[in-house]
This record gives C-alpha cells, structure tokens and sequence, in this order.
C-alpha cells in the first residue's frame, strides 16, 4: 500500500474512476435523451422498446385481456431494457458505486499514510485528490441527473398508454356499442364537409375484413404468443 501511495498509483485510479464515471454518465444521457424523443410520440417511433410495448399493450386489447396498471406494465419493459447487454438502472448503481470508490480509496490512502508517518504534503495529496473526485463527480450528477430522466421517461410512456392509447382501445374494444351512438350522435348525415373530414370512429361494413383476410407479421406474431402466453402463465 505505501508503494501505490508513494508512486501516486492511487491519485491515477482515482482519476480513472472519475473518467469511467464521465464515460458511463455520458452514455445514460444520450440513450435517455434519444428515448425521451422516442417516447414523446410512441405510436409512430421506430425505437425498438417503444415499438414492442405500443404493440404488446395493443395486442393485449385486442386479446380483450386489457391492462389494469399501465404504469407497472411500463416500469416492467423498462427495468428490463438493456444497454450493451446491461440494465439501465444497474449502469445507474455502477455510477454510485464510482463516488463511494472514490471517496473510500482516497480517504483509506490518506489515513494509511498518516499511520505510516508519511509526508504532509502526501497525506495532504491523497485528500485532496478524494475532495476534488467525489465533488466533481456529485457537480456532475447534479448537472446531468440521468436519475431524473428516468423518472421524465416513465410519465411520458404512462402518458401515452394511459391518456391516449388505453382510452381508444377501450372503446373500440369494450364499448363498440357505445362508441357507435357517439359517432351518430355528432357524426349524423347532414352535417357539414369540414365535419366529415373528422375520422371515422367506427369501421363501416364494407371496411371490415374477415379473418381469412387478416396477416400478421413474424413480429407481430411473436408478440401475440408472448402476451397469451404471459396471461395464461
């Protein structure tokens, strides 16, 4: 140990955990910055997770099962998402883990050379070296918060699921009778060309297809067969 202090091994693997800190903080950004964006229009992003779970929830209606708690299915996917074959939040704990690092190597190599009745100017270098690490890596946390972009990426996927998404599927699923009379009563005959521009809210009987006429694709099938299986556990 006083080796490593004495030939200043301990300032540079402080210095590395600080760069390796940067590194991964960096990488959580931008993946969480490129989801936020995917995320503020999921039913029309080509972002792999946003494009499974708009999917896996659609199929989940259209199986008439439905989905109770929108935000507990989202944290599900997403807690399982990985980066470079790693979870999110794990790549969250190994940025923590980096300060507690660097605090303790630096605070023990301090203390050591104390004990061993080292140089002032040593003992002094191997605290200071913790103070600087620990407080430009806390800077760096507090500036970034990848923590709070977590937190961004959640409501907005819940948003979307349950304001928006879930309310269609319901109605065309569950309430097709109702959604009928809706559609009669603000949708009648008369009224104007720029009225009739409005969406159909319900198929017309020469737009439903039969089911010999239905395709799915190998995703989509892949899909369809993960959610019965998961419903019939």
């Amino acid at each position: 140990m006083t080796e490593w202090i004495q030939g200043q091994y301990v300032v540079a693997g402080v210095a590395g955990i600080c760069l390796l800190y940067f590194l991964v903080k960096l990488m959580l950004r931008h993946t969480y910055k490129r989801m936020l964006k995917a995320a503020r229009d999921m039913g029309h992003s080509n972002h792999k997770l946003m494009k499974t779970l708009v999917m896996k929830f659609n199929t989940c209606y259209q199986l008439k099962i439905g989905v109770p708690n929108v935000s507990l299915f989202v944290q599900k996917y997403l807690r399982h998402y990985r980066l470079m074959g790693i979870h999110l939040k794990t790549w969250e704990n190994f940025t923590s883990l980096c300060v507690v690092m660097v605090m303790v190597s630096s605070m023990g190599s301090g203390i050591w050379a104390m004990m061993k009745e080292m140089p002032s100017g040593t003992v002094f270098l191997q605290l200071l070296t913790g103070v600087l690490g620990t407080g430009l890596l806390l800077l760096t946390d507090y500036m970034w918060n990848t923590g709070n972009q977590w937190d961004l990426l959640v409501v907005d996927m819940t948003d979307y699921l349950e304001n928006i998404c879930k309310p269609r599927l319901e109605n065309e699923v569950f309430h097709p009778v109702d959604l009928q009379k809706y559609q009669q009563e603000y949708f009648e005959e008369g009224a104007s060309e720029k009225e009739q521009k409005v969406v159909n809210l319900v198929p017309r009987e020469k737009d439903v297809v039969s089911a010999e006429d239905i395709t799915f694709t190998p995703e989509e099938e892949s899909v369809i067969r993960e959610v019965i299986q998961e419903y019939l556990g």
